[in-house]
């Protein structure tokens, strides 16, 4: 079996490169079946659509992350690409978040151009005085008005979700499903799990891997989320839309071209190095 070896880096700035390669756009997200969206954005959108909303909305100014990833196989070959994977809120960092001072923070993770870097997944945060949000019981009260009852609450907080088969009404009140999964030395393993009630990866952001033991949050589609977090003086509300629906059809697109690409028997043009 050749081995790979992946090395990925986060920057700001666009890197130069010795070469760089090139996926095709191939797939086109489908109207989304769920009604949820963040200020009118639902994942599948196109990026400078959801930057322009989110700007009109909140007032705020995105800037693309970049991300630089390189897959060598063992025969030396390698396959390097940078693409915008998010959408950020400009001067919001971890000083920020851990500080005490009101922000508002947009965050939209971005497919590769495979997907035509369309919205997967958005996150949007708010920590302002008491005064100038919602009781958290008047939140949900105007989320049931537009999507019904949820999924599931609890203290913190609400989520919606919607699976293979529409929505569903009591996340933990579903049958056991199971799944067999067969890691990279070929040994399978049965685990039982309710839809979109955790247990799998569901992480937007790609990340190359050679073989996927585990499955991408398998028989969940969306889901959507509102969290609180109260204080004496300020509170924080936060929403999250992430669609696993979409992301399992990038990431198996995309493992398919970087693979095609690393074993390609075409021949290799020599180097021009100084030698």
């Amino acid at each position: 079996m050749k081995r790979f070896v992946v090395a990925a880096l986060t920057v700001f700035l666009p890197l130069s490169v010795h070469a760089q390669d090139h996926l095709t756009e191939t797939l086109t997200p489908e109207p989304r079946p769920y009604p949820y969206a963040i200020l009118d954005i639902q994942p599948g959108a196109e990026a400078m659509e959801a930057a322009s909303m989110f700007g009109e909305r909140m007032m705020l100014v995105l800037v693309p992350e970049q991300v630089a990833l390189r897959v060598e196989n063992g025969e030396g070959r390698a396959f390097a690409l940078t693409f915008d994977q998010k959408l950020v809120t400009q001067g919001v960092g971890l000083h920020t978040r851990m500080g005490r001072d009101p922000y508002t923070e947009i965050t939209a993770t971005l497919a590769t151009e495979a997907m035509g870097g369309r919205v997967l997944q958005i996150r949007r945060t708010m920590r302002e005085p008491n005064e100038n949000l919602p009781e958290p019981a008047a939140l949900i009260a105007q989320l049931e008005e537009r999507y019904g009852p949820p999924s599931q609450r609890t203290a913190y907080g609400a989520t919606w979700a919607w699976g293979d088969e529409g929505f569903i009404p009591d996340l933990d009140g579903q049958p056991l499903h199971e799944i067999t999964t067969v890691d990279r030395f070929g040994s399978r393993k049965t685990t039982q799990y309710r839809p979109c009630s955790g247990g799998f990866s569901g992480d937007a952001e790609y990340r190359f891997r050679q073989h996927r033991e585990t499955q991408i949050m398998p028989g969940c589609t969306a889901l959507f989320s509102v969290g609180f977090n109260g204080g004496a003086q300020n509170s924080t509300i936060s929403f999250s839309l992430t669609d696993f629906d979409l992301i399992r059809q990038h990431v198996a697109e995309v493992d398919r071209q970087i693979m095609e690409a690393l074993t390609d028997d075409t021949p290799v043009a020599p180097a021009d190095m100084d030698l």
